[in-house]
């Protein structure tokens, strides 16, 4: 993402174009539940890359930025030059994890243990309620329920998965509300019959009906 802003605001780094280096300071919360998603706000100095138009009188700055968390990578909801917003999906097993933080232009920055995933609550499984007949390449809506203890209060996320020969997307739901997701969802397949899967981290899985592909 870019965006124009005026010249006189940032004239002053045009001077030299050597950025320093990008500093997380905190990141709150610093622990988080592993059956929870979890929205994190990154305290940092972003000098974030320039360009200048001399001829329109505005610089173009570079505000993508991507974060990882371990090896995963998460969505960046907000960008400013005091830090990112993200949300962390119920995908990270028990432990403590880096988080990265990568700037347009390739410059990075580590907090090393910044995030210490606990135990979670999990439910005891999943029910997905019945899927009709469904379009190739058409979205339509998929319904899952958390089942057995801890199901109401169930906030977390879950893998997406279909059979060999078929894509799904998105491949990880949006968090769960009061133990109910309601997810949109792409399908593709070289077969006409199809069942969607949904799994977590702590090894509940739930199959759909098979339902026609058209």
């Amino acid at each position: 993402m870019r965006k124009l802003v005026s010249i006189a605001a940032l004239v002053s780094l045009l001077a030299c174009q050597d950025w320093p280096e990008p500093v997380i300071r905190s990141v709150s919360p610093s622990e988080m539940r592993a059956s929870e998603s979890t929205a994190l706000t990154l305290d940092a100095e972003l000098v974030l890359p320039a360009t200048v138009d001399y001829s329109k009188g505005s610089l173009e700055v570079d505000t993508r930025v991507s974060v990882r968390i371990g090896t995963l990578e998460v969505p960046t909801l907000t960008v400013s030059p005091e830090g990112v917003t993200t949300r962390v999906p119920s995908l990270l097993a028990p432990g403590s994890y880096d988080v990265k933080v990568t700037l347009g232009d390739g410059r990075t920055a580590v907090r090393k243990g910044g995030l210490t995933v606990v135990e979670g609550e999990w439910p005891e499984g999943y029910s997905i309620d019945p899927i009709g007949p469904q379009q190739r390449l058409e979205p339509f809506t998929v319904t899952v329920r958390a089942t057995g203890a801890n199901a109401a209060a169930f906030r977390g996320n879950v893998r997406l998965e279909i059979g060999a020969g078929a894509s799904i997307g998105p491949r990880v739901s949006e968090p769960f509300v009061d133990g109910v997701l309601t997810q949109q969802v792409v399908v593709d397949s070289i077969q006409s019959d199809v069942a969607i899967r949904v799994t977590d981290i702590a090894g509940h899985v739930a199959t759909s009906n098979t339902f026609l592909l058209r």
